[in-house]
């Protein structure tokens, strides 16, 4: 191949011409490490005839690719990569689109994007790279493809995770409200962890960290989310960021009557400011609601959707005569058509998105959803559904007829029947843009201490969410979820693009990546673990081990003793630095795990002293090496998730 100079061409808009740059200079960084050639970038106003360059562009400055036309479109993907005339070219739908298509070239040439960071990259070493003898030509099954800030991220591991987002086809990212300061400080202060000198972030300086993560989005071109819960409390002045506590005393006068009534009363639900609902009937609260949303968007021209929830609880909705006589859904089915109305007029370039959670999983009655201008986003949020099992699967229901509940008597049902009874009601109130926001990797991974049967869980509902009218997944999530394999946000990133594989061709395909030669022992280790992992529950609410008799926890101890000293001894043995920190994500997986079948071993010895001290050292196992394995586990979550449901009084 002769092409020795990168072209990008020029769009006149900044935005675009950002990620336009981002990706010429990733395609010649990337060509430079797998063969050590040089390309010379430069942008251009306009292709030209001439063999030795690649272009970049967006497809209405390029040729038509042998594919076929694409169209240009600022919210959904699509790419082509070709060759002809001694020339490669990349064109995309839009600037992201280009930037997908370098990386679907590189991937073309054995280039892997598997874990956050270098460390994650497969880059073989290439004398040459080789030009498409076929178009490549590729568009996602999904619209929405994102990830939520979740768990506890510090700013390295999340402009590493917006990086590898970025390259594994990621279109969105959202940030939780006015700043991620919340979940900043779950790293910075390391509460979980005393080996660590914590400090806290102040709002200034989240604020600034959030700057370097939204820069970062930009480059790539991914689409900004932010927000969500906030807003009611932000209706009366009250902390809008996180769940802090508050007193009563401190809501201010003028404001008095915003907080819904609950018995008779108007204060904070249960101390929280953004747990907290308001009165929707009381016009002052709606308007002032409604206001402070519209003002947000016009001050922030770089978000291109806000979230705007209700509270974070239920059985916390206004008890008032005038609010009575509508459900809390009819009474957001009309905020949502007065921020239609007035974003439209006010901030035409924001979406919004609207939440179906706890009773707003109810769709509503009496209030019909007018939506003209297309600004209104369905966010369909289960997050008390079952993670043993697909969204559809029709094994997974609890035989119930479900009524709408009263008034704050919502119980939350964990049944996946129920789930896709609401939905199937909301299609029906409303027919626009919708996306699950689901919790797959936010504590069921943790909870079954393995990543592996929510990873099939995980592609078995994207192969079917299209036809429940969703179209995509935003993953409210740790950003930090490789433990102990990566198969899970493998899953969610190739399921969002293309699910058509068969679940097996896709993990084989995987471990064969991240494990190389080993990839059949990490598969064989993978499902023993899983089949050691389940208990006699279903729906793996149990914890782990904990319905073992004490010959099966002695056999139990026995193979991942083995198992560790195999995947050690292959770590030890292995040069490659991908194989080798796939290996040892395995080995500690496998120690860990022994720390926890000890304590059941005690447990079932009649020593529950020793048992809890047993989850004490599993504790401070991961205490201990969470510096060499941060970038690829939530510690404090697995802390959480992982080892506090094996104590006991």
């Amino acid at each position: 191949m002769s092409v020795t100079k990168v072209r990008w061409l020029r769009t006149g808009s900044r935005e675009s011409d950002l990620t336009l740059a981002h990706a010429a200079r990733q395609l010649s960084r990337y060509v430079e490490r797998l063969t050590g050639q040089v390309w010379s970038i430069k942008s251009a106003k306009a292709h030209r005839a001439g063999a030795d360059t690649a272009w970049l562009g967006i497809c209405d400055a390029l040729p038509e690719p042998p594919s076929g036309a694409l169209t240009t479109a600022p919210w959904d993907d699509g790419f082509a990569v070709w060759a002809e005339d001694e020339q490669l070219f990349v064109a995309g739908r839009n600037a992201r689109s280009v930037l997908f298509g370098v990386y679907a070239f590189l991937e073309s040439q054995g280039v892997r994007f598997l874990r956050p960071g270098p460390a994650g990259e497969v880059i073989p070493s290439l004398k040459d790279v080789t030009l498409p003898a076929e178009p490549i030509a590729d568009a996602p099954r999904y619209r929405h493809r994102g990830l939520c800030i979740e768990g506890a991220p510090s700013i390295n591991h999340a402009l590493a995770v917006v990086d590898w987002a970025a390259k594994n086809r990621f279109n969105t990212i959202f940030l939780q409200f006015f700043s991620s300061r919340y979940f900043y400080n779950r790293w910075y202060e390391h509460k979980y962890n005393t080996l660590y000198r914590g400090h806290e972030i102040s709002d200034a300086q989240a604020l600034a960290l959030d700057e370097r993560i939204i820069a970062a989005m930009k480059r790539r071109g991914q689409v900004f989310h932010r927000v969500g819960h906030s807003w009611t409390s932000a209706a009366f002045d009250m902390p809008r960021s996180g769940w802090v506590t508050a007193d009563d005393s401190e809501i201010p006068e003028e404001f008095a009557h915003f907080p819904a009534e609950l018995d008779g009363e108007r204060k904070l639900f249960h101390g929280i400011p953004i747990n907290t609902e308001i009165c929707y009937s009381y016009q002052p609260a709606f308007d002032r609601f409604v206001e402070n949303i519209v003002k947000y968007a016009e001050e922030h021209p770089e978000i291109d959707v806000v979230h705007v929830w209700l509270s974070d609880a239920p059985n916390n909705k206004c008890e008032c005569e005038e609010c009575r006589p509508l459900s809390i859904s009819d009474w957001y089915a009309k905020v949502i058509n007065a921020l239609s109305a007035e974003l439209s007029k006010r901030a035409p370039n924001t979406r919004f998105v609207f939440l179906c959670y706890f009773e707003l999983l109810w769709a509503p009655e009496k209030v019909t959803i007018e939506d003209p201008e297309g600004k209104a986003i369905m966010m369909f949020a289960p997050i008390s559904r079952c993670y043993a099992h697909a969204l559809n699967d029709p094994e997974c229901t609890d035989g119930e007829v479900w009524e709408r509940p009263e008034l704050n008597k919502f119980s939350a049902p964990h049944s996946n029947a129920y789930f896709i009874d609401r939905l199937r009601e909301w299609r029906k109130a409303f027919q626009g843009d919708s996306f699950d926001f689901d919790y797959h990797l936010m504590w069921a991974n943790w909870r079954q201490c393995t990543d592996t049967l929510v990873a099939r869980v995980i592609w078995e509902d994207l192969k079917v969410l299209k036809d429940l009218e969703l179209d995509g997944i935003v993953s409210c999530q740790s950003w930090r979820n490789f433990y102990p394999s990566g198969l899970a946000s493998a899953a969610l990133a190739q399921g969002l693009w293309n699910p058509d594989d068969s679940w097996e061709d896709f993990r084989h395909r995987y471990l064969e990546t991240a494990y190389g030669p080993h990839a059949e022992a990490a598969d064989v280790y993978l499902a023993r673990t899983q089949e050691l992992l389940a208990t006699d529950d279903p729906h793996w609410q149990k914890p782990p081990f904990s319905t073992m008799d004490g010959a099966a926890l002695n056999e139990a101890d026995s193979y991942l003793k083995a198992a560790q000293a195999d995947l050690s001894a292959r770590r030890k043995a292995e040069t490659n630095r991908v194989y080798r920190r796939s290996l040892e994500l395995l080995a500690h997986h496998a120690e860990f795990l022994r720390h926890l079948v000890a304590a059941y071993q005690a447990r079932a010895a009649s020593k529950p002293a020793l048992a809890n001290l047993e989850v004490d050292r599993a504790a401070d196992y991961l205490r201990r090496t969470e510096a060499r394995l941060s970038m690829y586990m939530d510690t404090e979550l697995a802390l959480r998730c992982s080892v506090d449901p094996h104590r006991t009084e």
